[in-house]
């Protein structure tokens, strides 16, 4: 038997209990039903962070509709995702009618749809990404440093819910970005340092991402991510990051990943993990490049 929405349900309610965050069956369930064909047959992650209880959320990840897959109408038409005539609006119509595209869709279980993803098969320019129409003036004050650090655009993620944009790097091998590296980058965006203990654990990070807003010059937050298997993942660093990758559901089969992600901001810094849900031995990743297990 196929995976279903009823143990998709069930298994969410799970993810949410570990990691005690709040979850609202009545904004999941309408996302869920209306792309019930996606993701029941779809790559699948869910993500938590180190936030305090009162301000941690949980999301459930629609990683990868595939070509020709167009679920952003649908939530349209479903009254689930509004326009309101922000710029992002026409930086998704924009982009996704020049270049292929495969969609990602990011729901907060408090809070319904939150993010669309533009994953791009065939790596995208910084310099034509940042042409777009509407695209942050933040992000293109920041071009030299996105061509340095990552190169090529592989996702891009529009935040409906905070008003951000995010740029996601090309994947690139464990290594290439070295601790050196790190550092420097977040001396010359000052923002917070990273700790030896966390330069050790960044050594194989496979890209980056940024995000930026519309309302302030600054980068907000840059992530660096790193694969794992259960047994490797830095569980000591948070209570929630034990129970979350010790517990969690599981409704595929093989091998299976968990990333580690250390985001460090102006004034703080914190971590977040993304179990995937379901098995991705077909997905086609951005650029063609499996990020590696550690």
């Amino acid at each position: 038997m196929g995976l279903t929405l009823g143990r998709i349900r069930g298994d969410l309610r799970e993810f949410a209990r570990l990691a005690e965050a709040e979850y609202d069956a009545g904004v999941v369930d309408p996302v869920l039903e209306a792309l019930e064909g996606l993701w029941v047959n779809s790559v699948i992650g869910v993500r938590t962070t180190t936030h305090p209880v009162p301000q941690r959320q949980m999301n459930v990840r629609l990683m990868n509709s595939g070509r020709g897959v167009d679920p952003v109408t649908t939530l349209r038409e479903a009254g689930l995702l509004e326009f309101s005539g922000h710029p992002m609006e026409r930086v998704l119509t924009d982009v996704s009618a020049a270049v292929p595209v495969m969609f990602g869709v990011d729901v907060g279980v408090a809070r319904g749809v939150e993010k669309i993803w533009l994953m791009f098969p065939e790596l995208i320019s910084v310099e034509r990404i940042l042409g777009f129409t509407g695209i942050p003036d933040a992000a293109r004050a920041h071009a030299a440093h996105l061509d340095r650090y990552g190169g090529e655009i592989a996702i891009m993620a529009l935040d409906f819910a905070n008003r951000t944009m995010n740029l996601y790097s090309q994947v690139f091998a464990p290594g290439r970005l070295t601790a050196a590296d790190i550092t420097t980058i977040l001396a010359e965006l000052d923002f917070v340092a990273a700790t030896e203990q966390e330069l050790a654990l960044l050594g194989q990070t496979f890209n980056l991402y940024r995000t930026f807003s519309w309302t302030s010059p600054r980068m907000q937050r840059i992530c660096f991510p790193v694969r794992h298997q259960a047994a490797s993942f830095p569980k000591h660093l948070d209570p929630v990051l034990d129970r979350f990758v010790s517990g969690a559901p599981f409704a595929g089969s093989g091998p299976r990943g968990f990333t580690f992600y250390t985001a460090y901001g102006h004034d703080d810094r914190y971590y977040k993990v993304q179990a995937e849900y379901t098995s991705a031995p077909n997905a086609v990743f951005p650029g063609g490049t499996v990020p590696p297990i550690n």
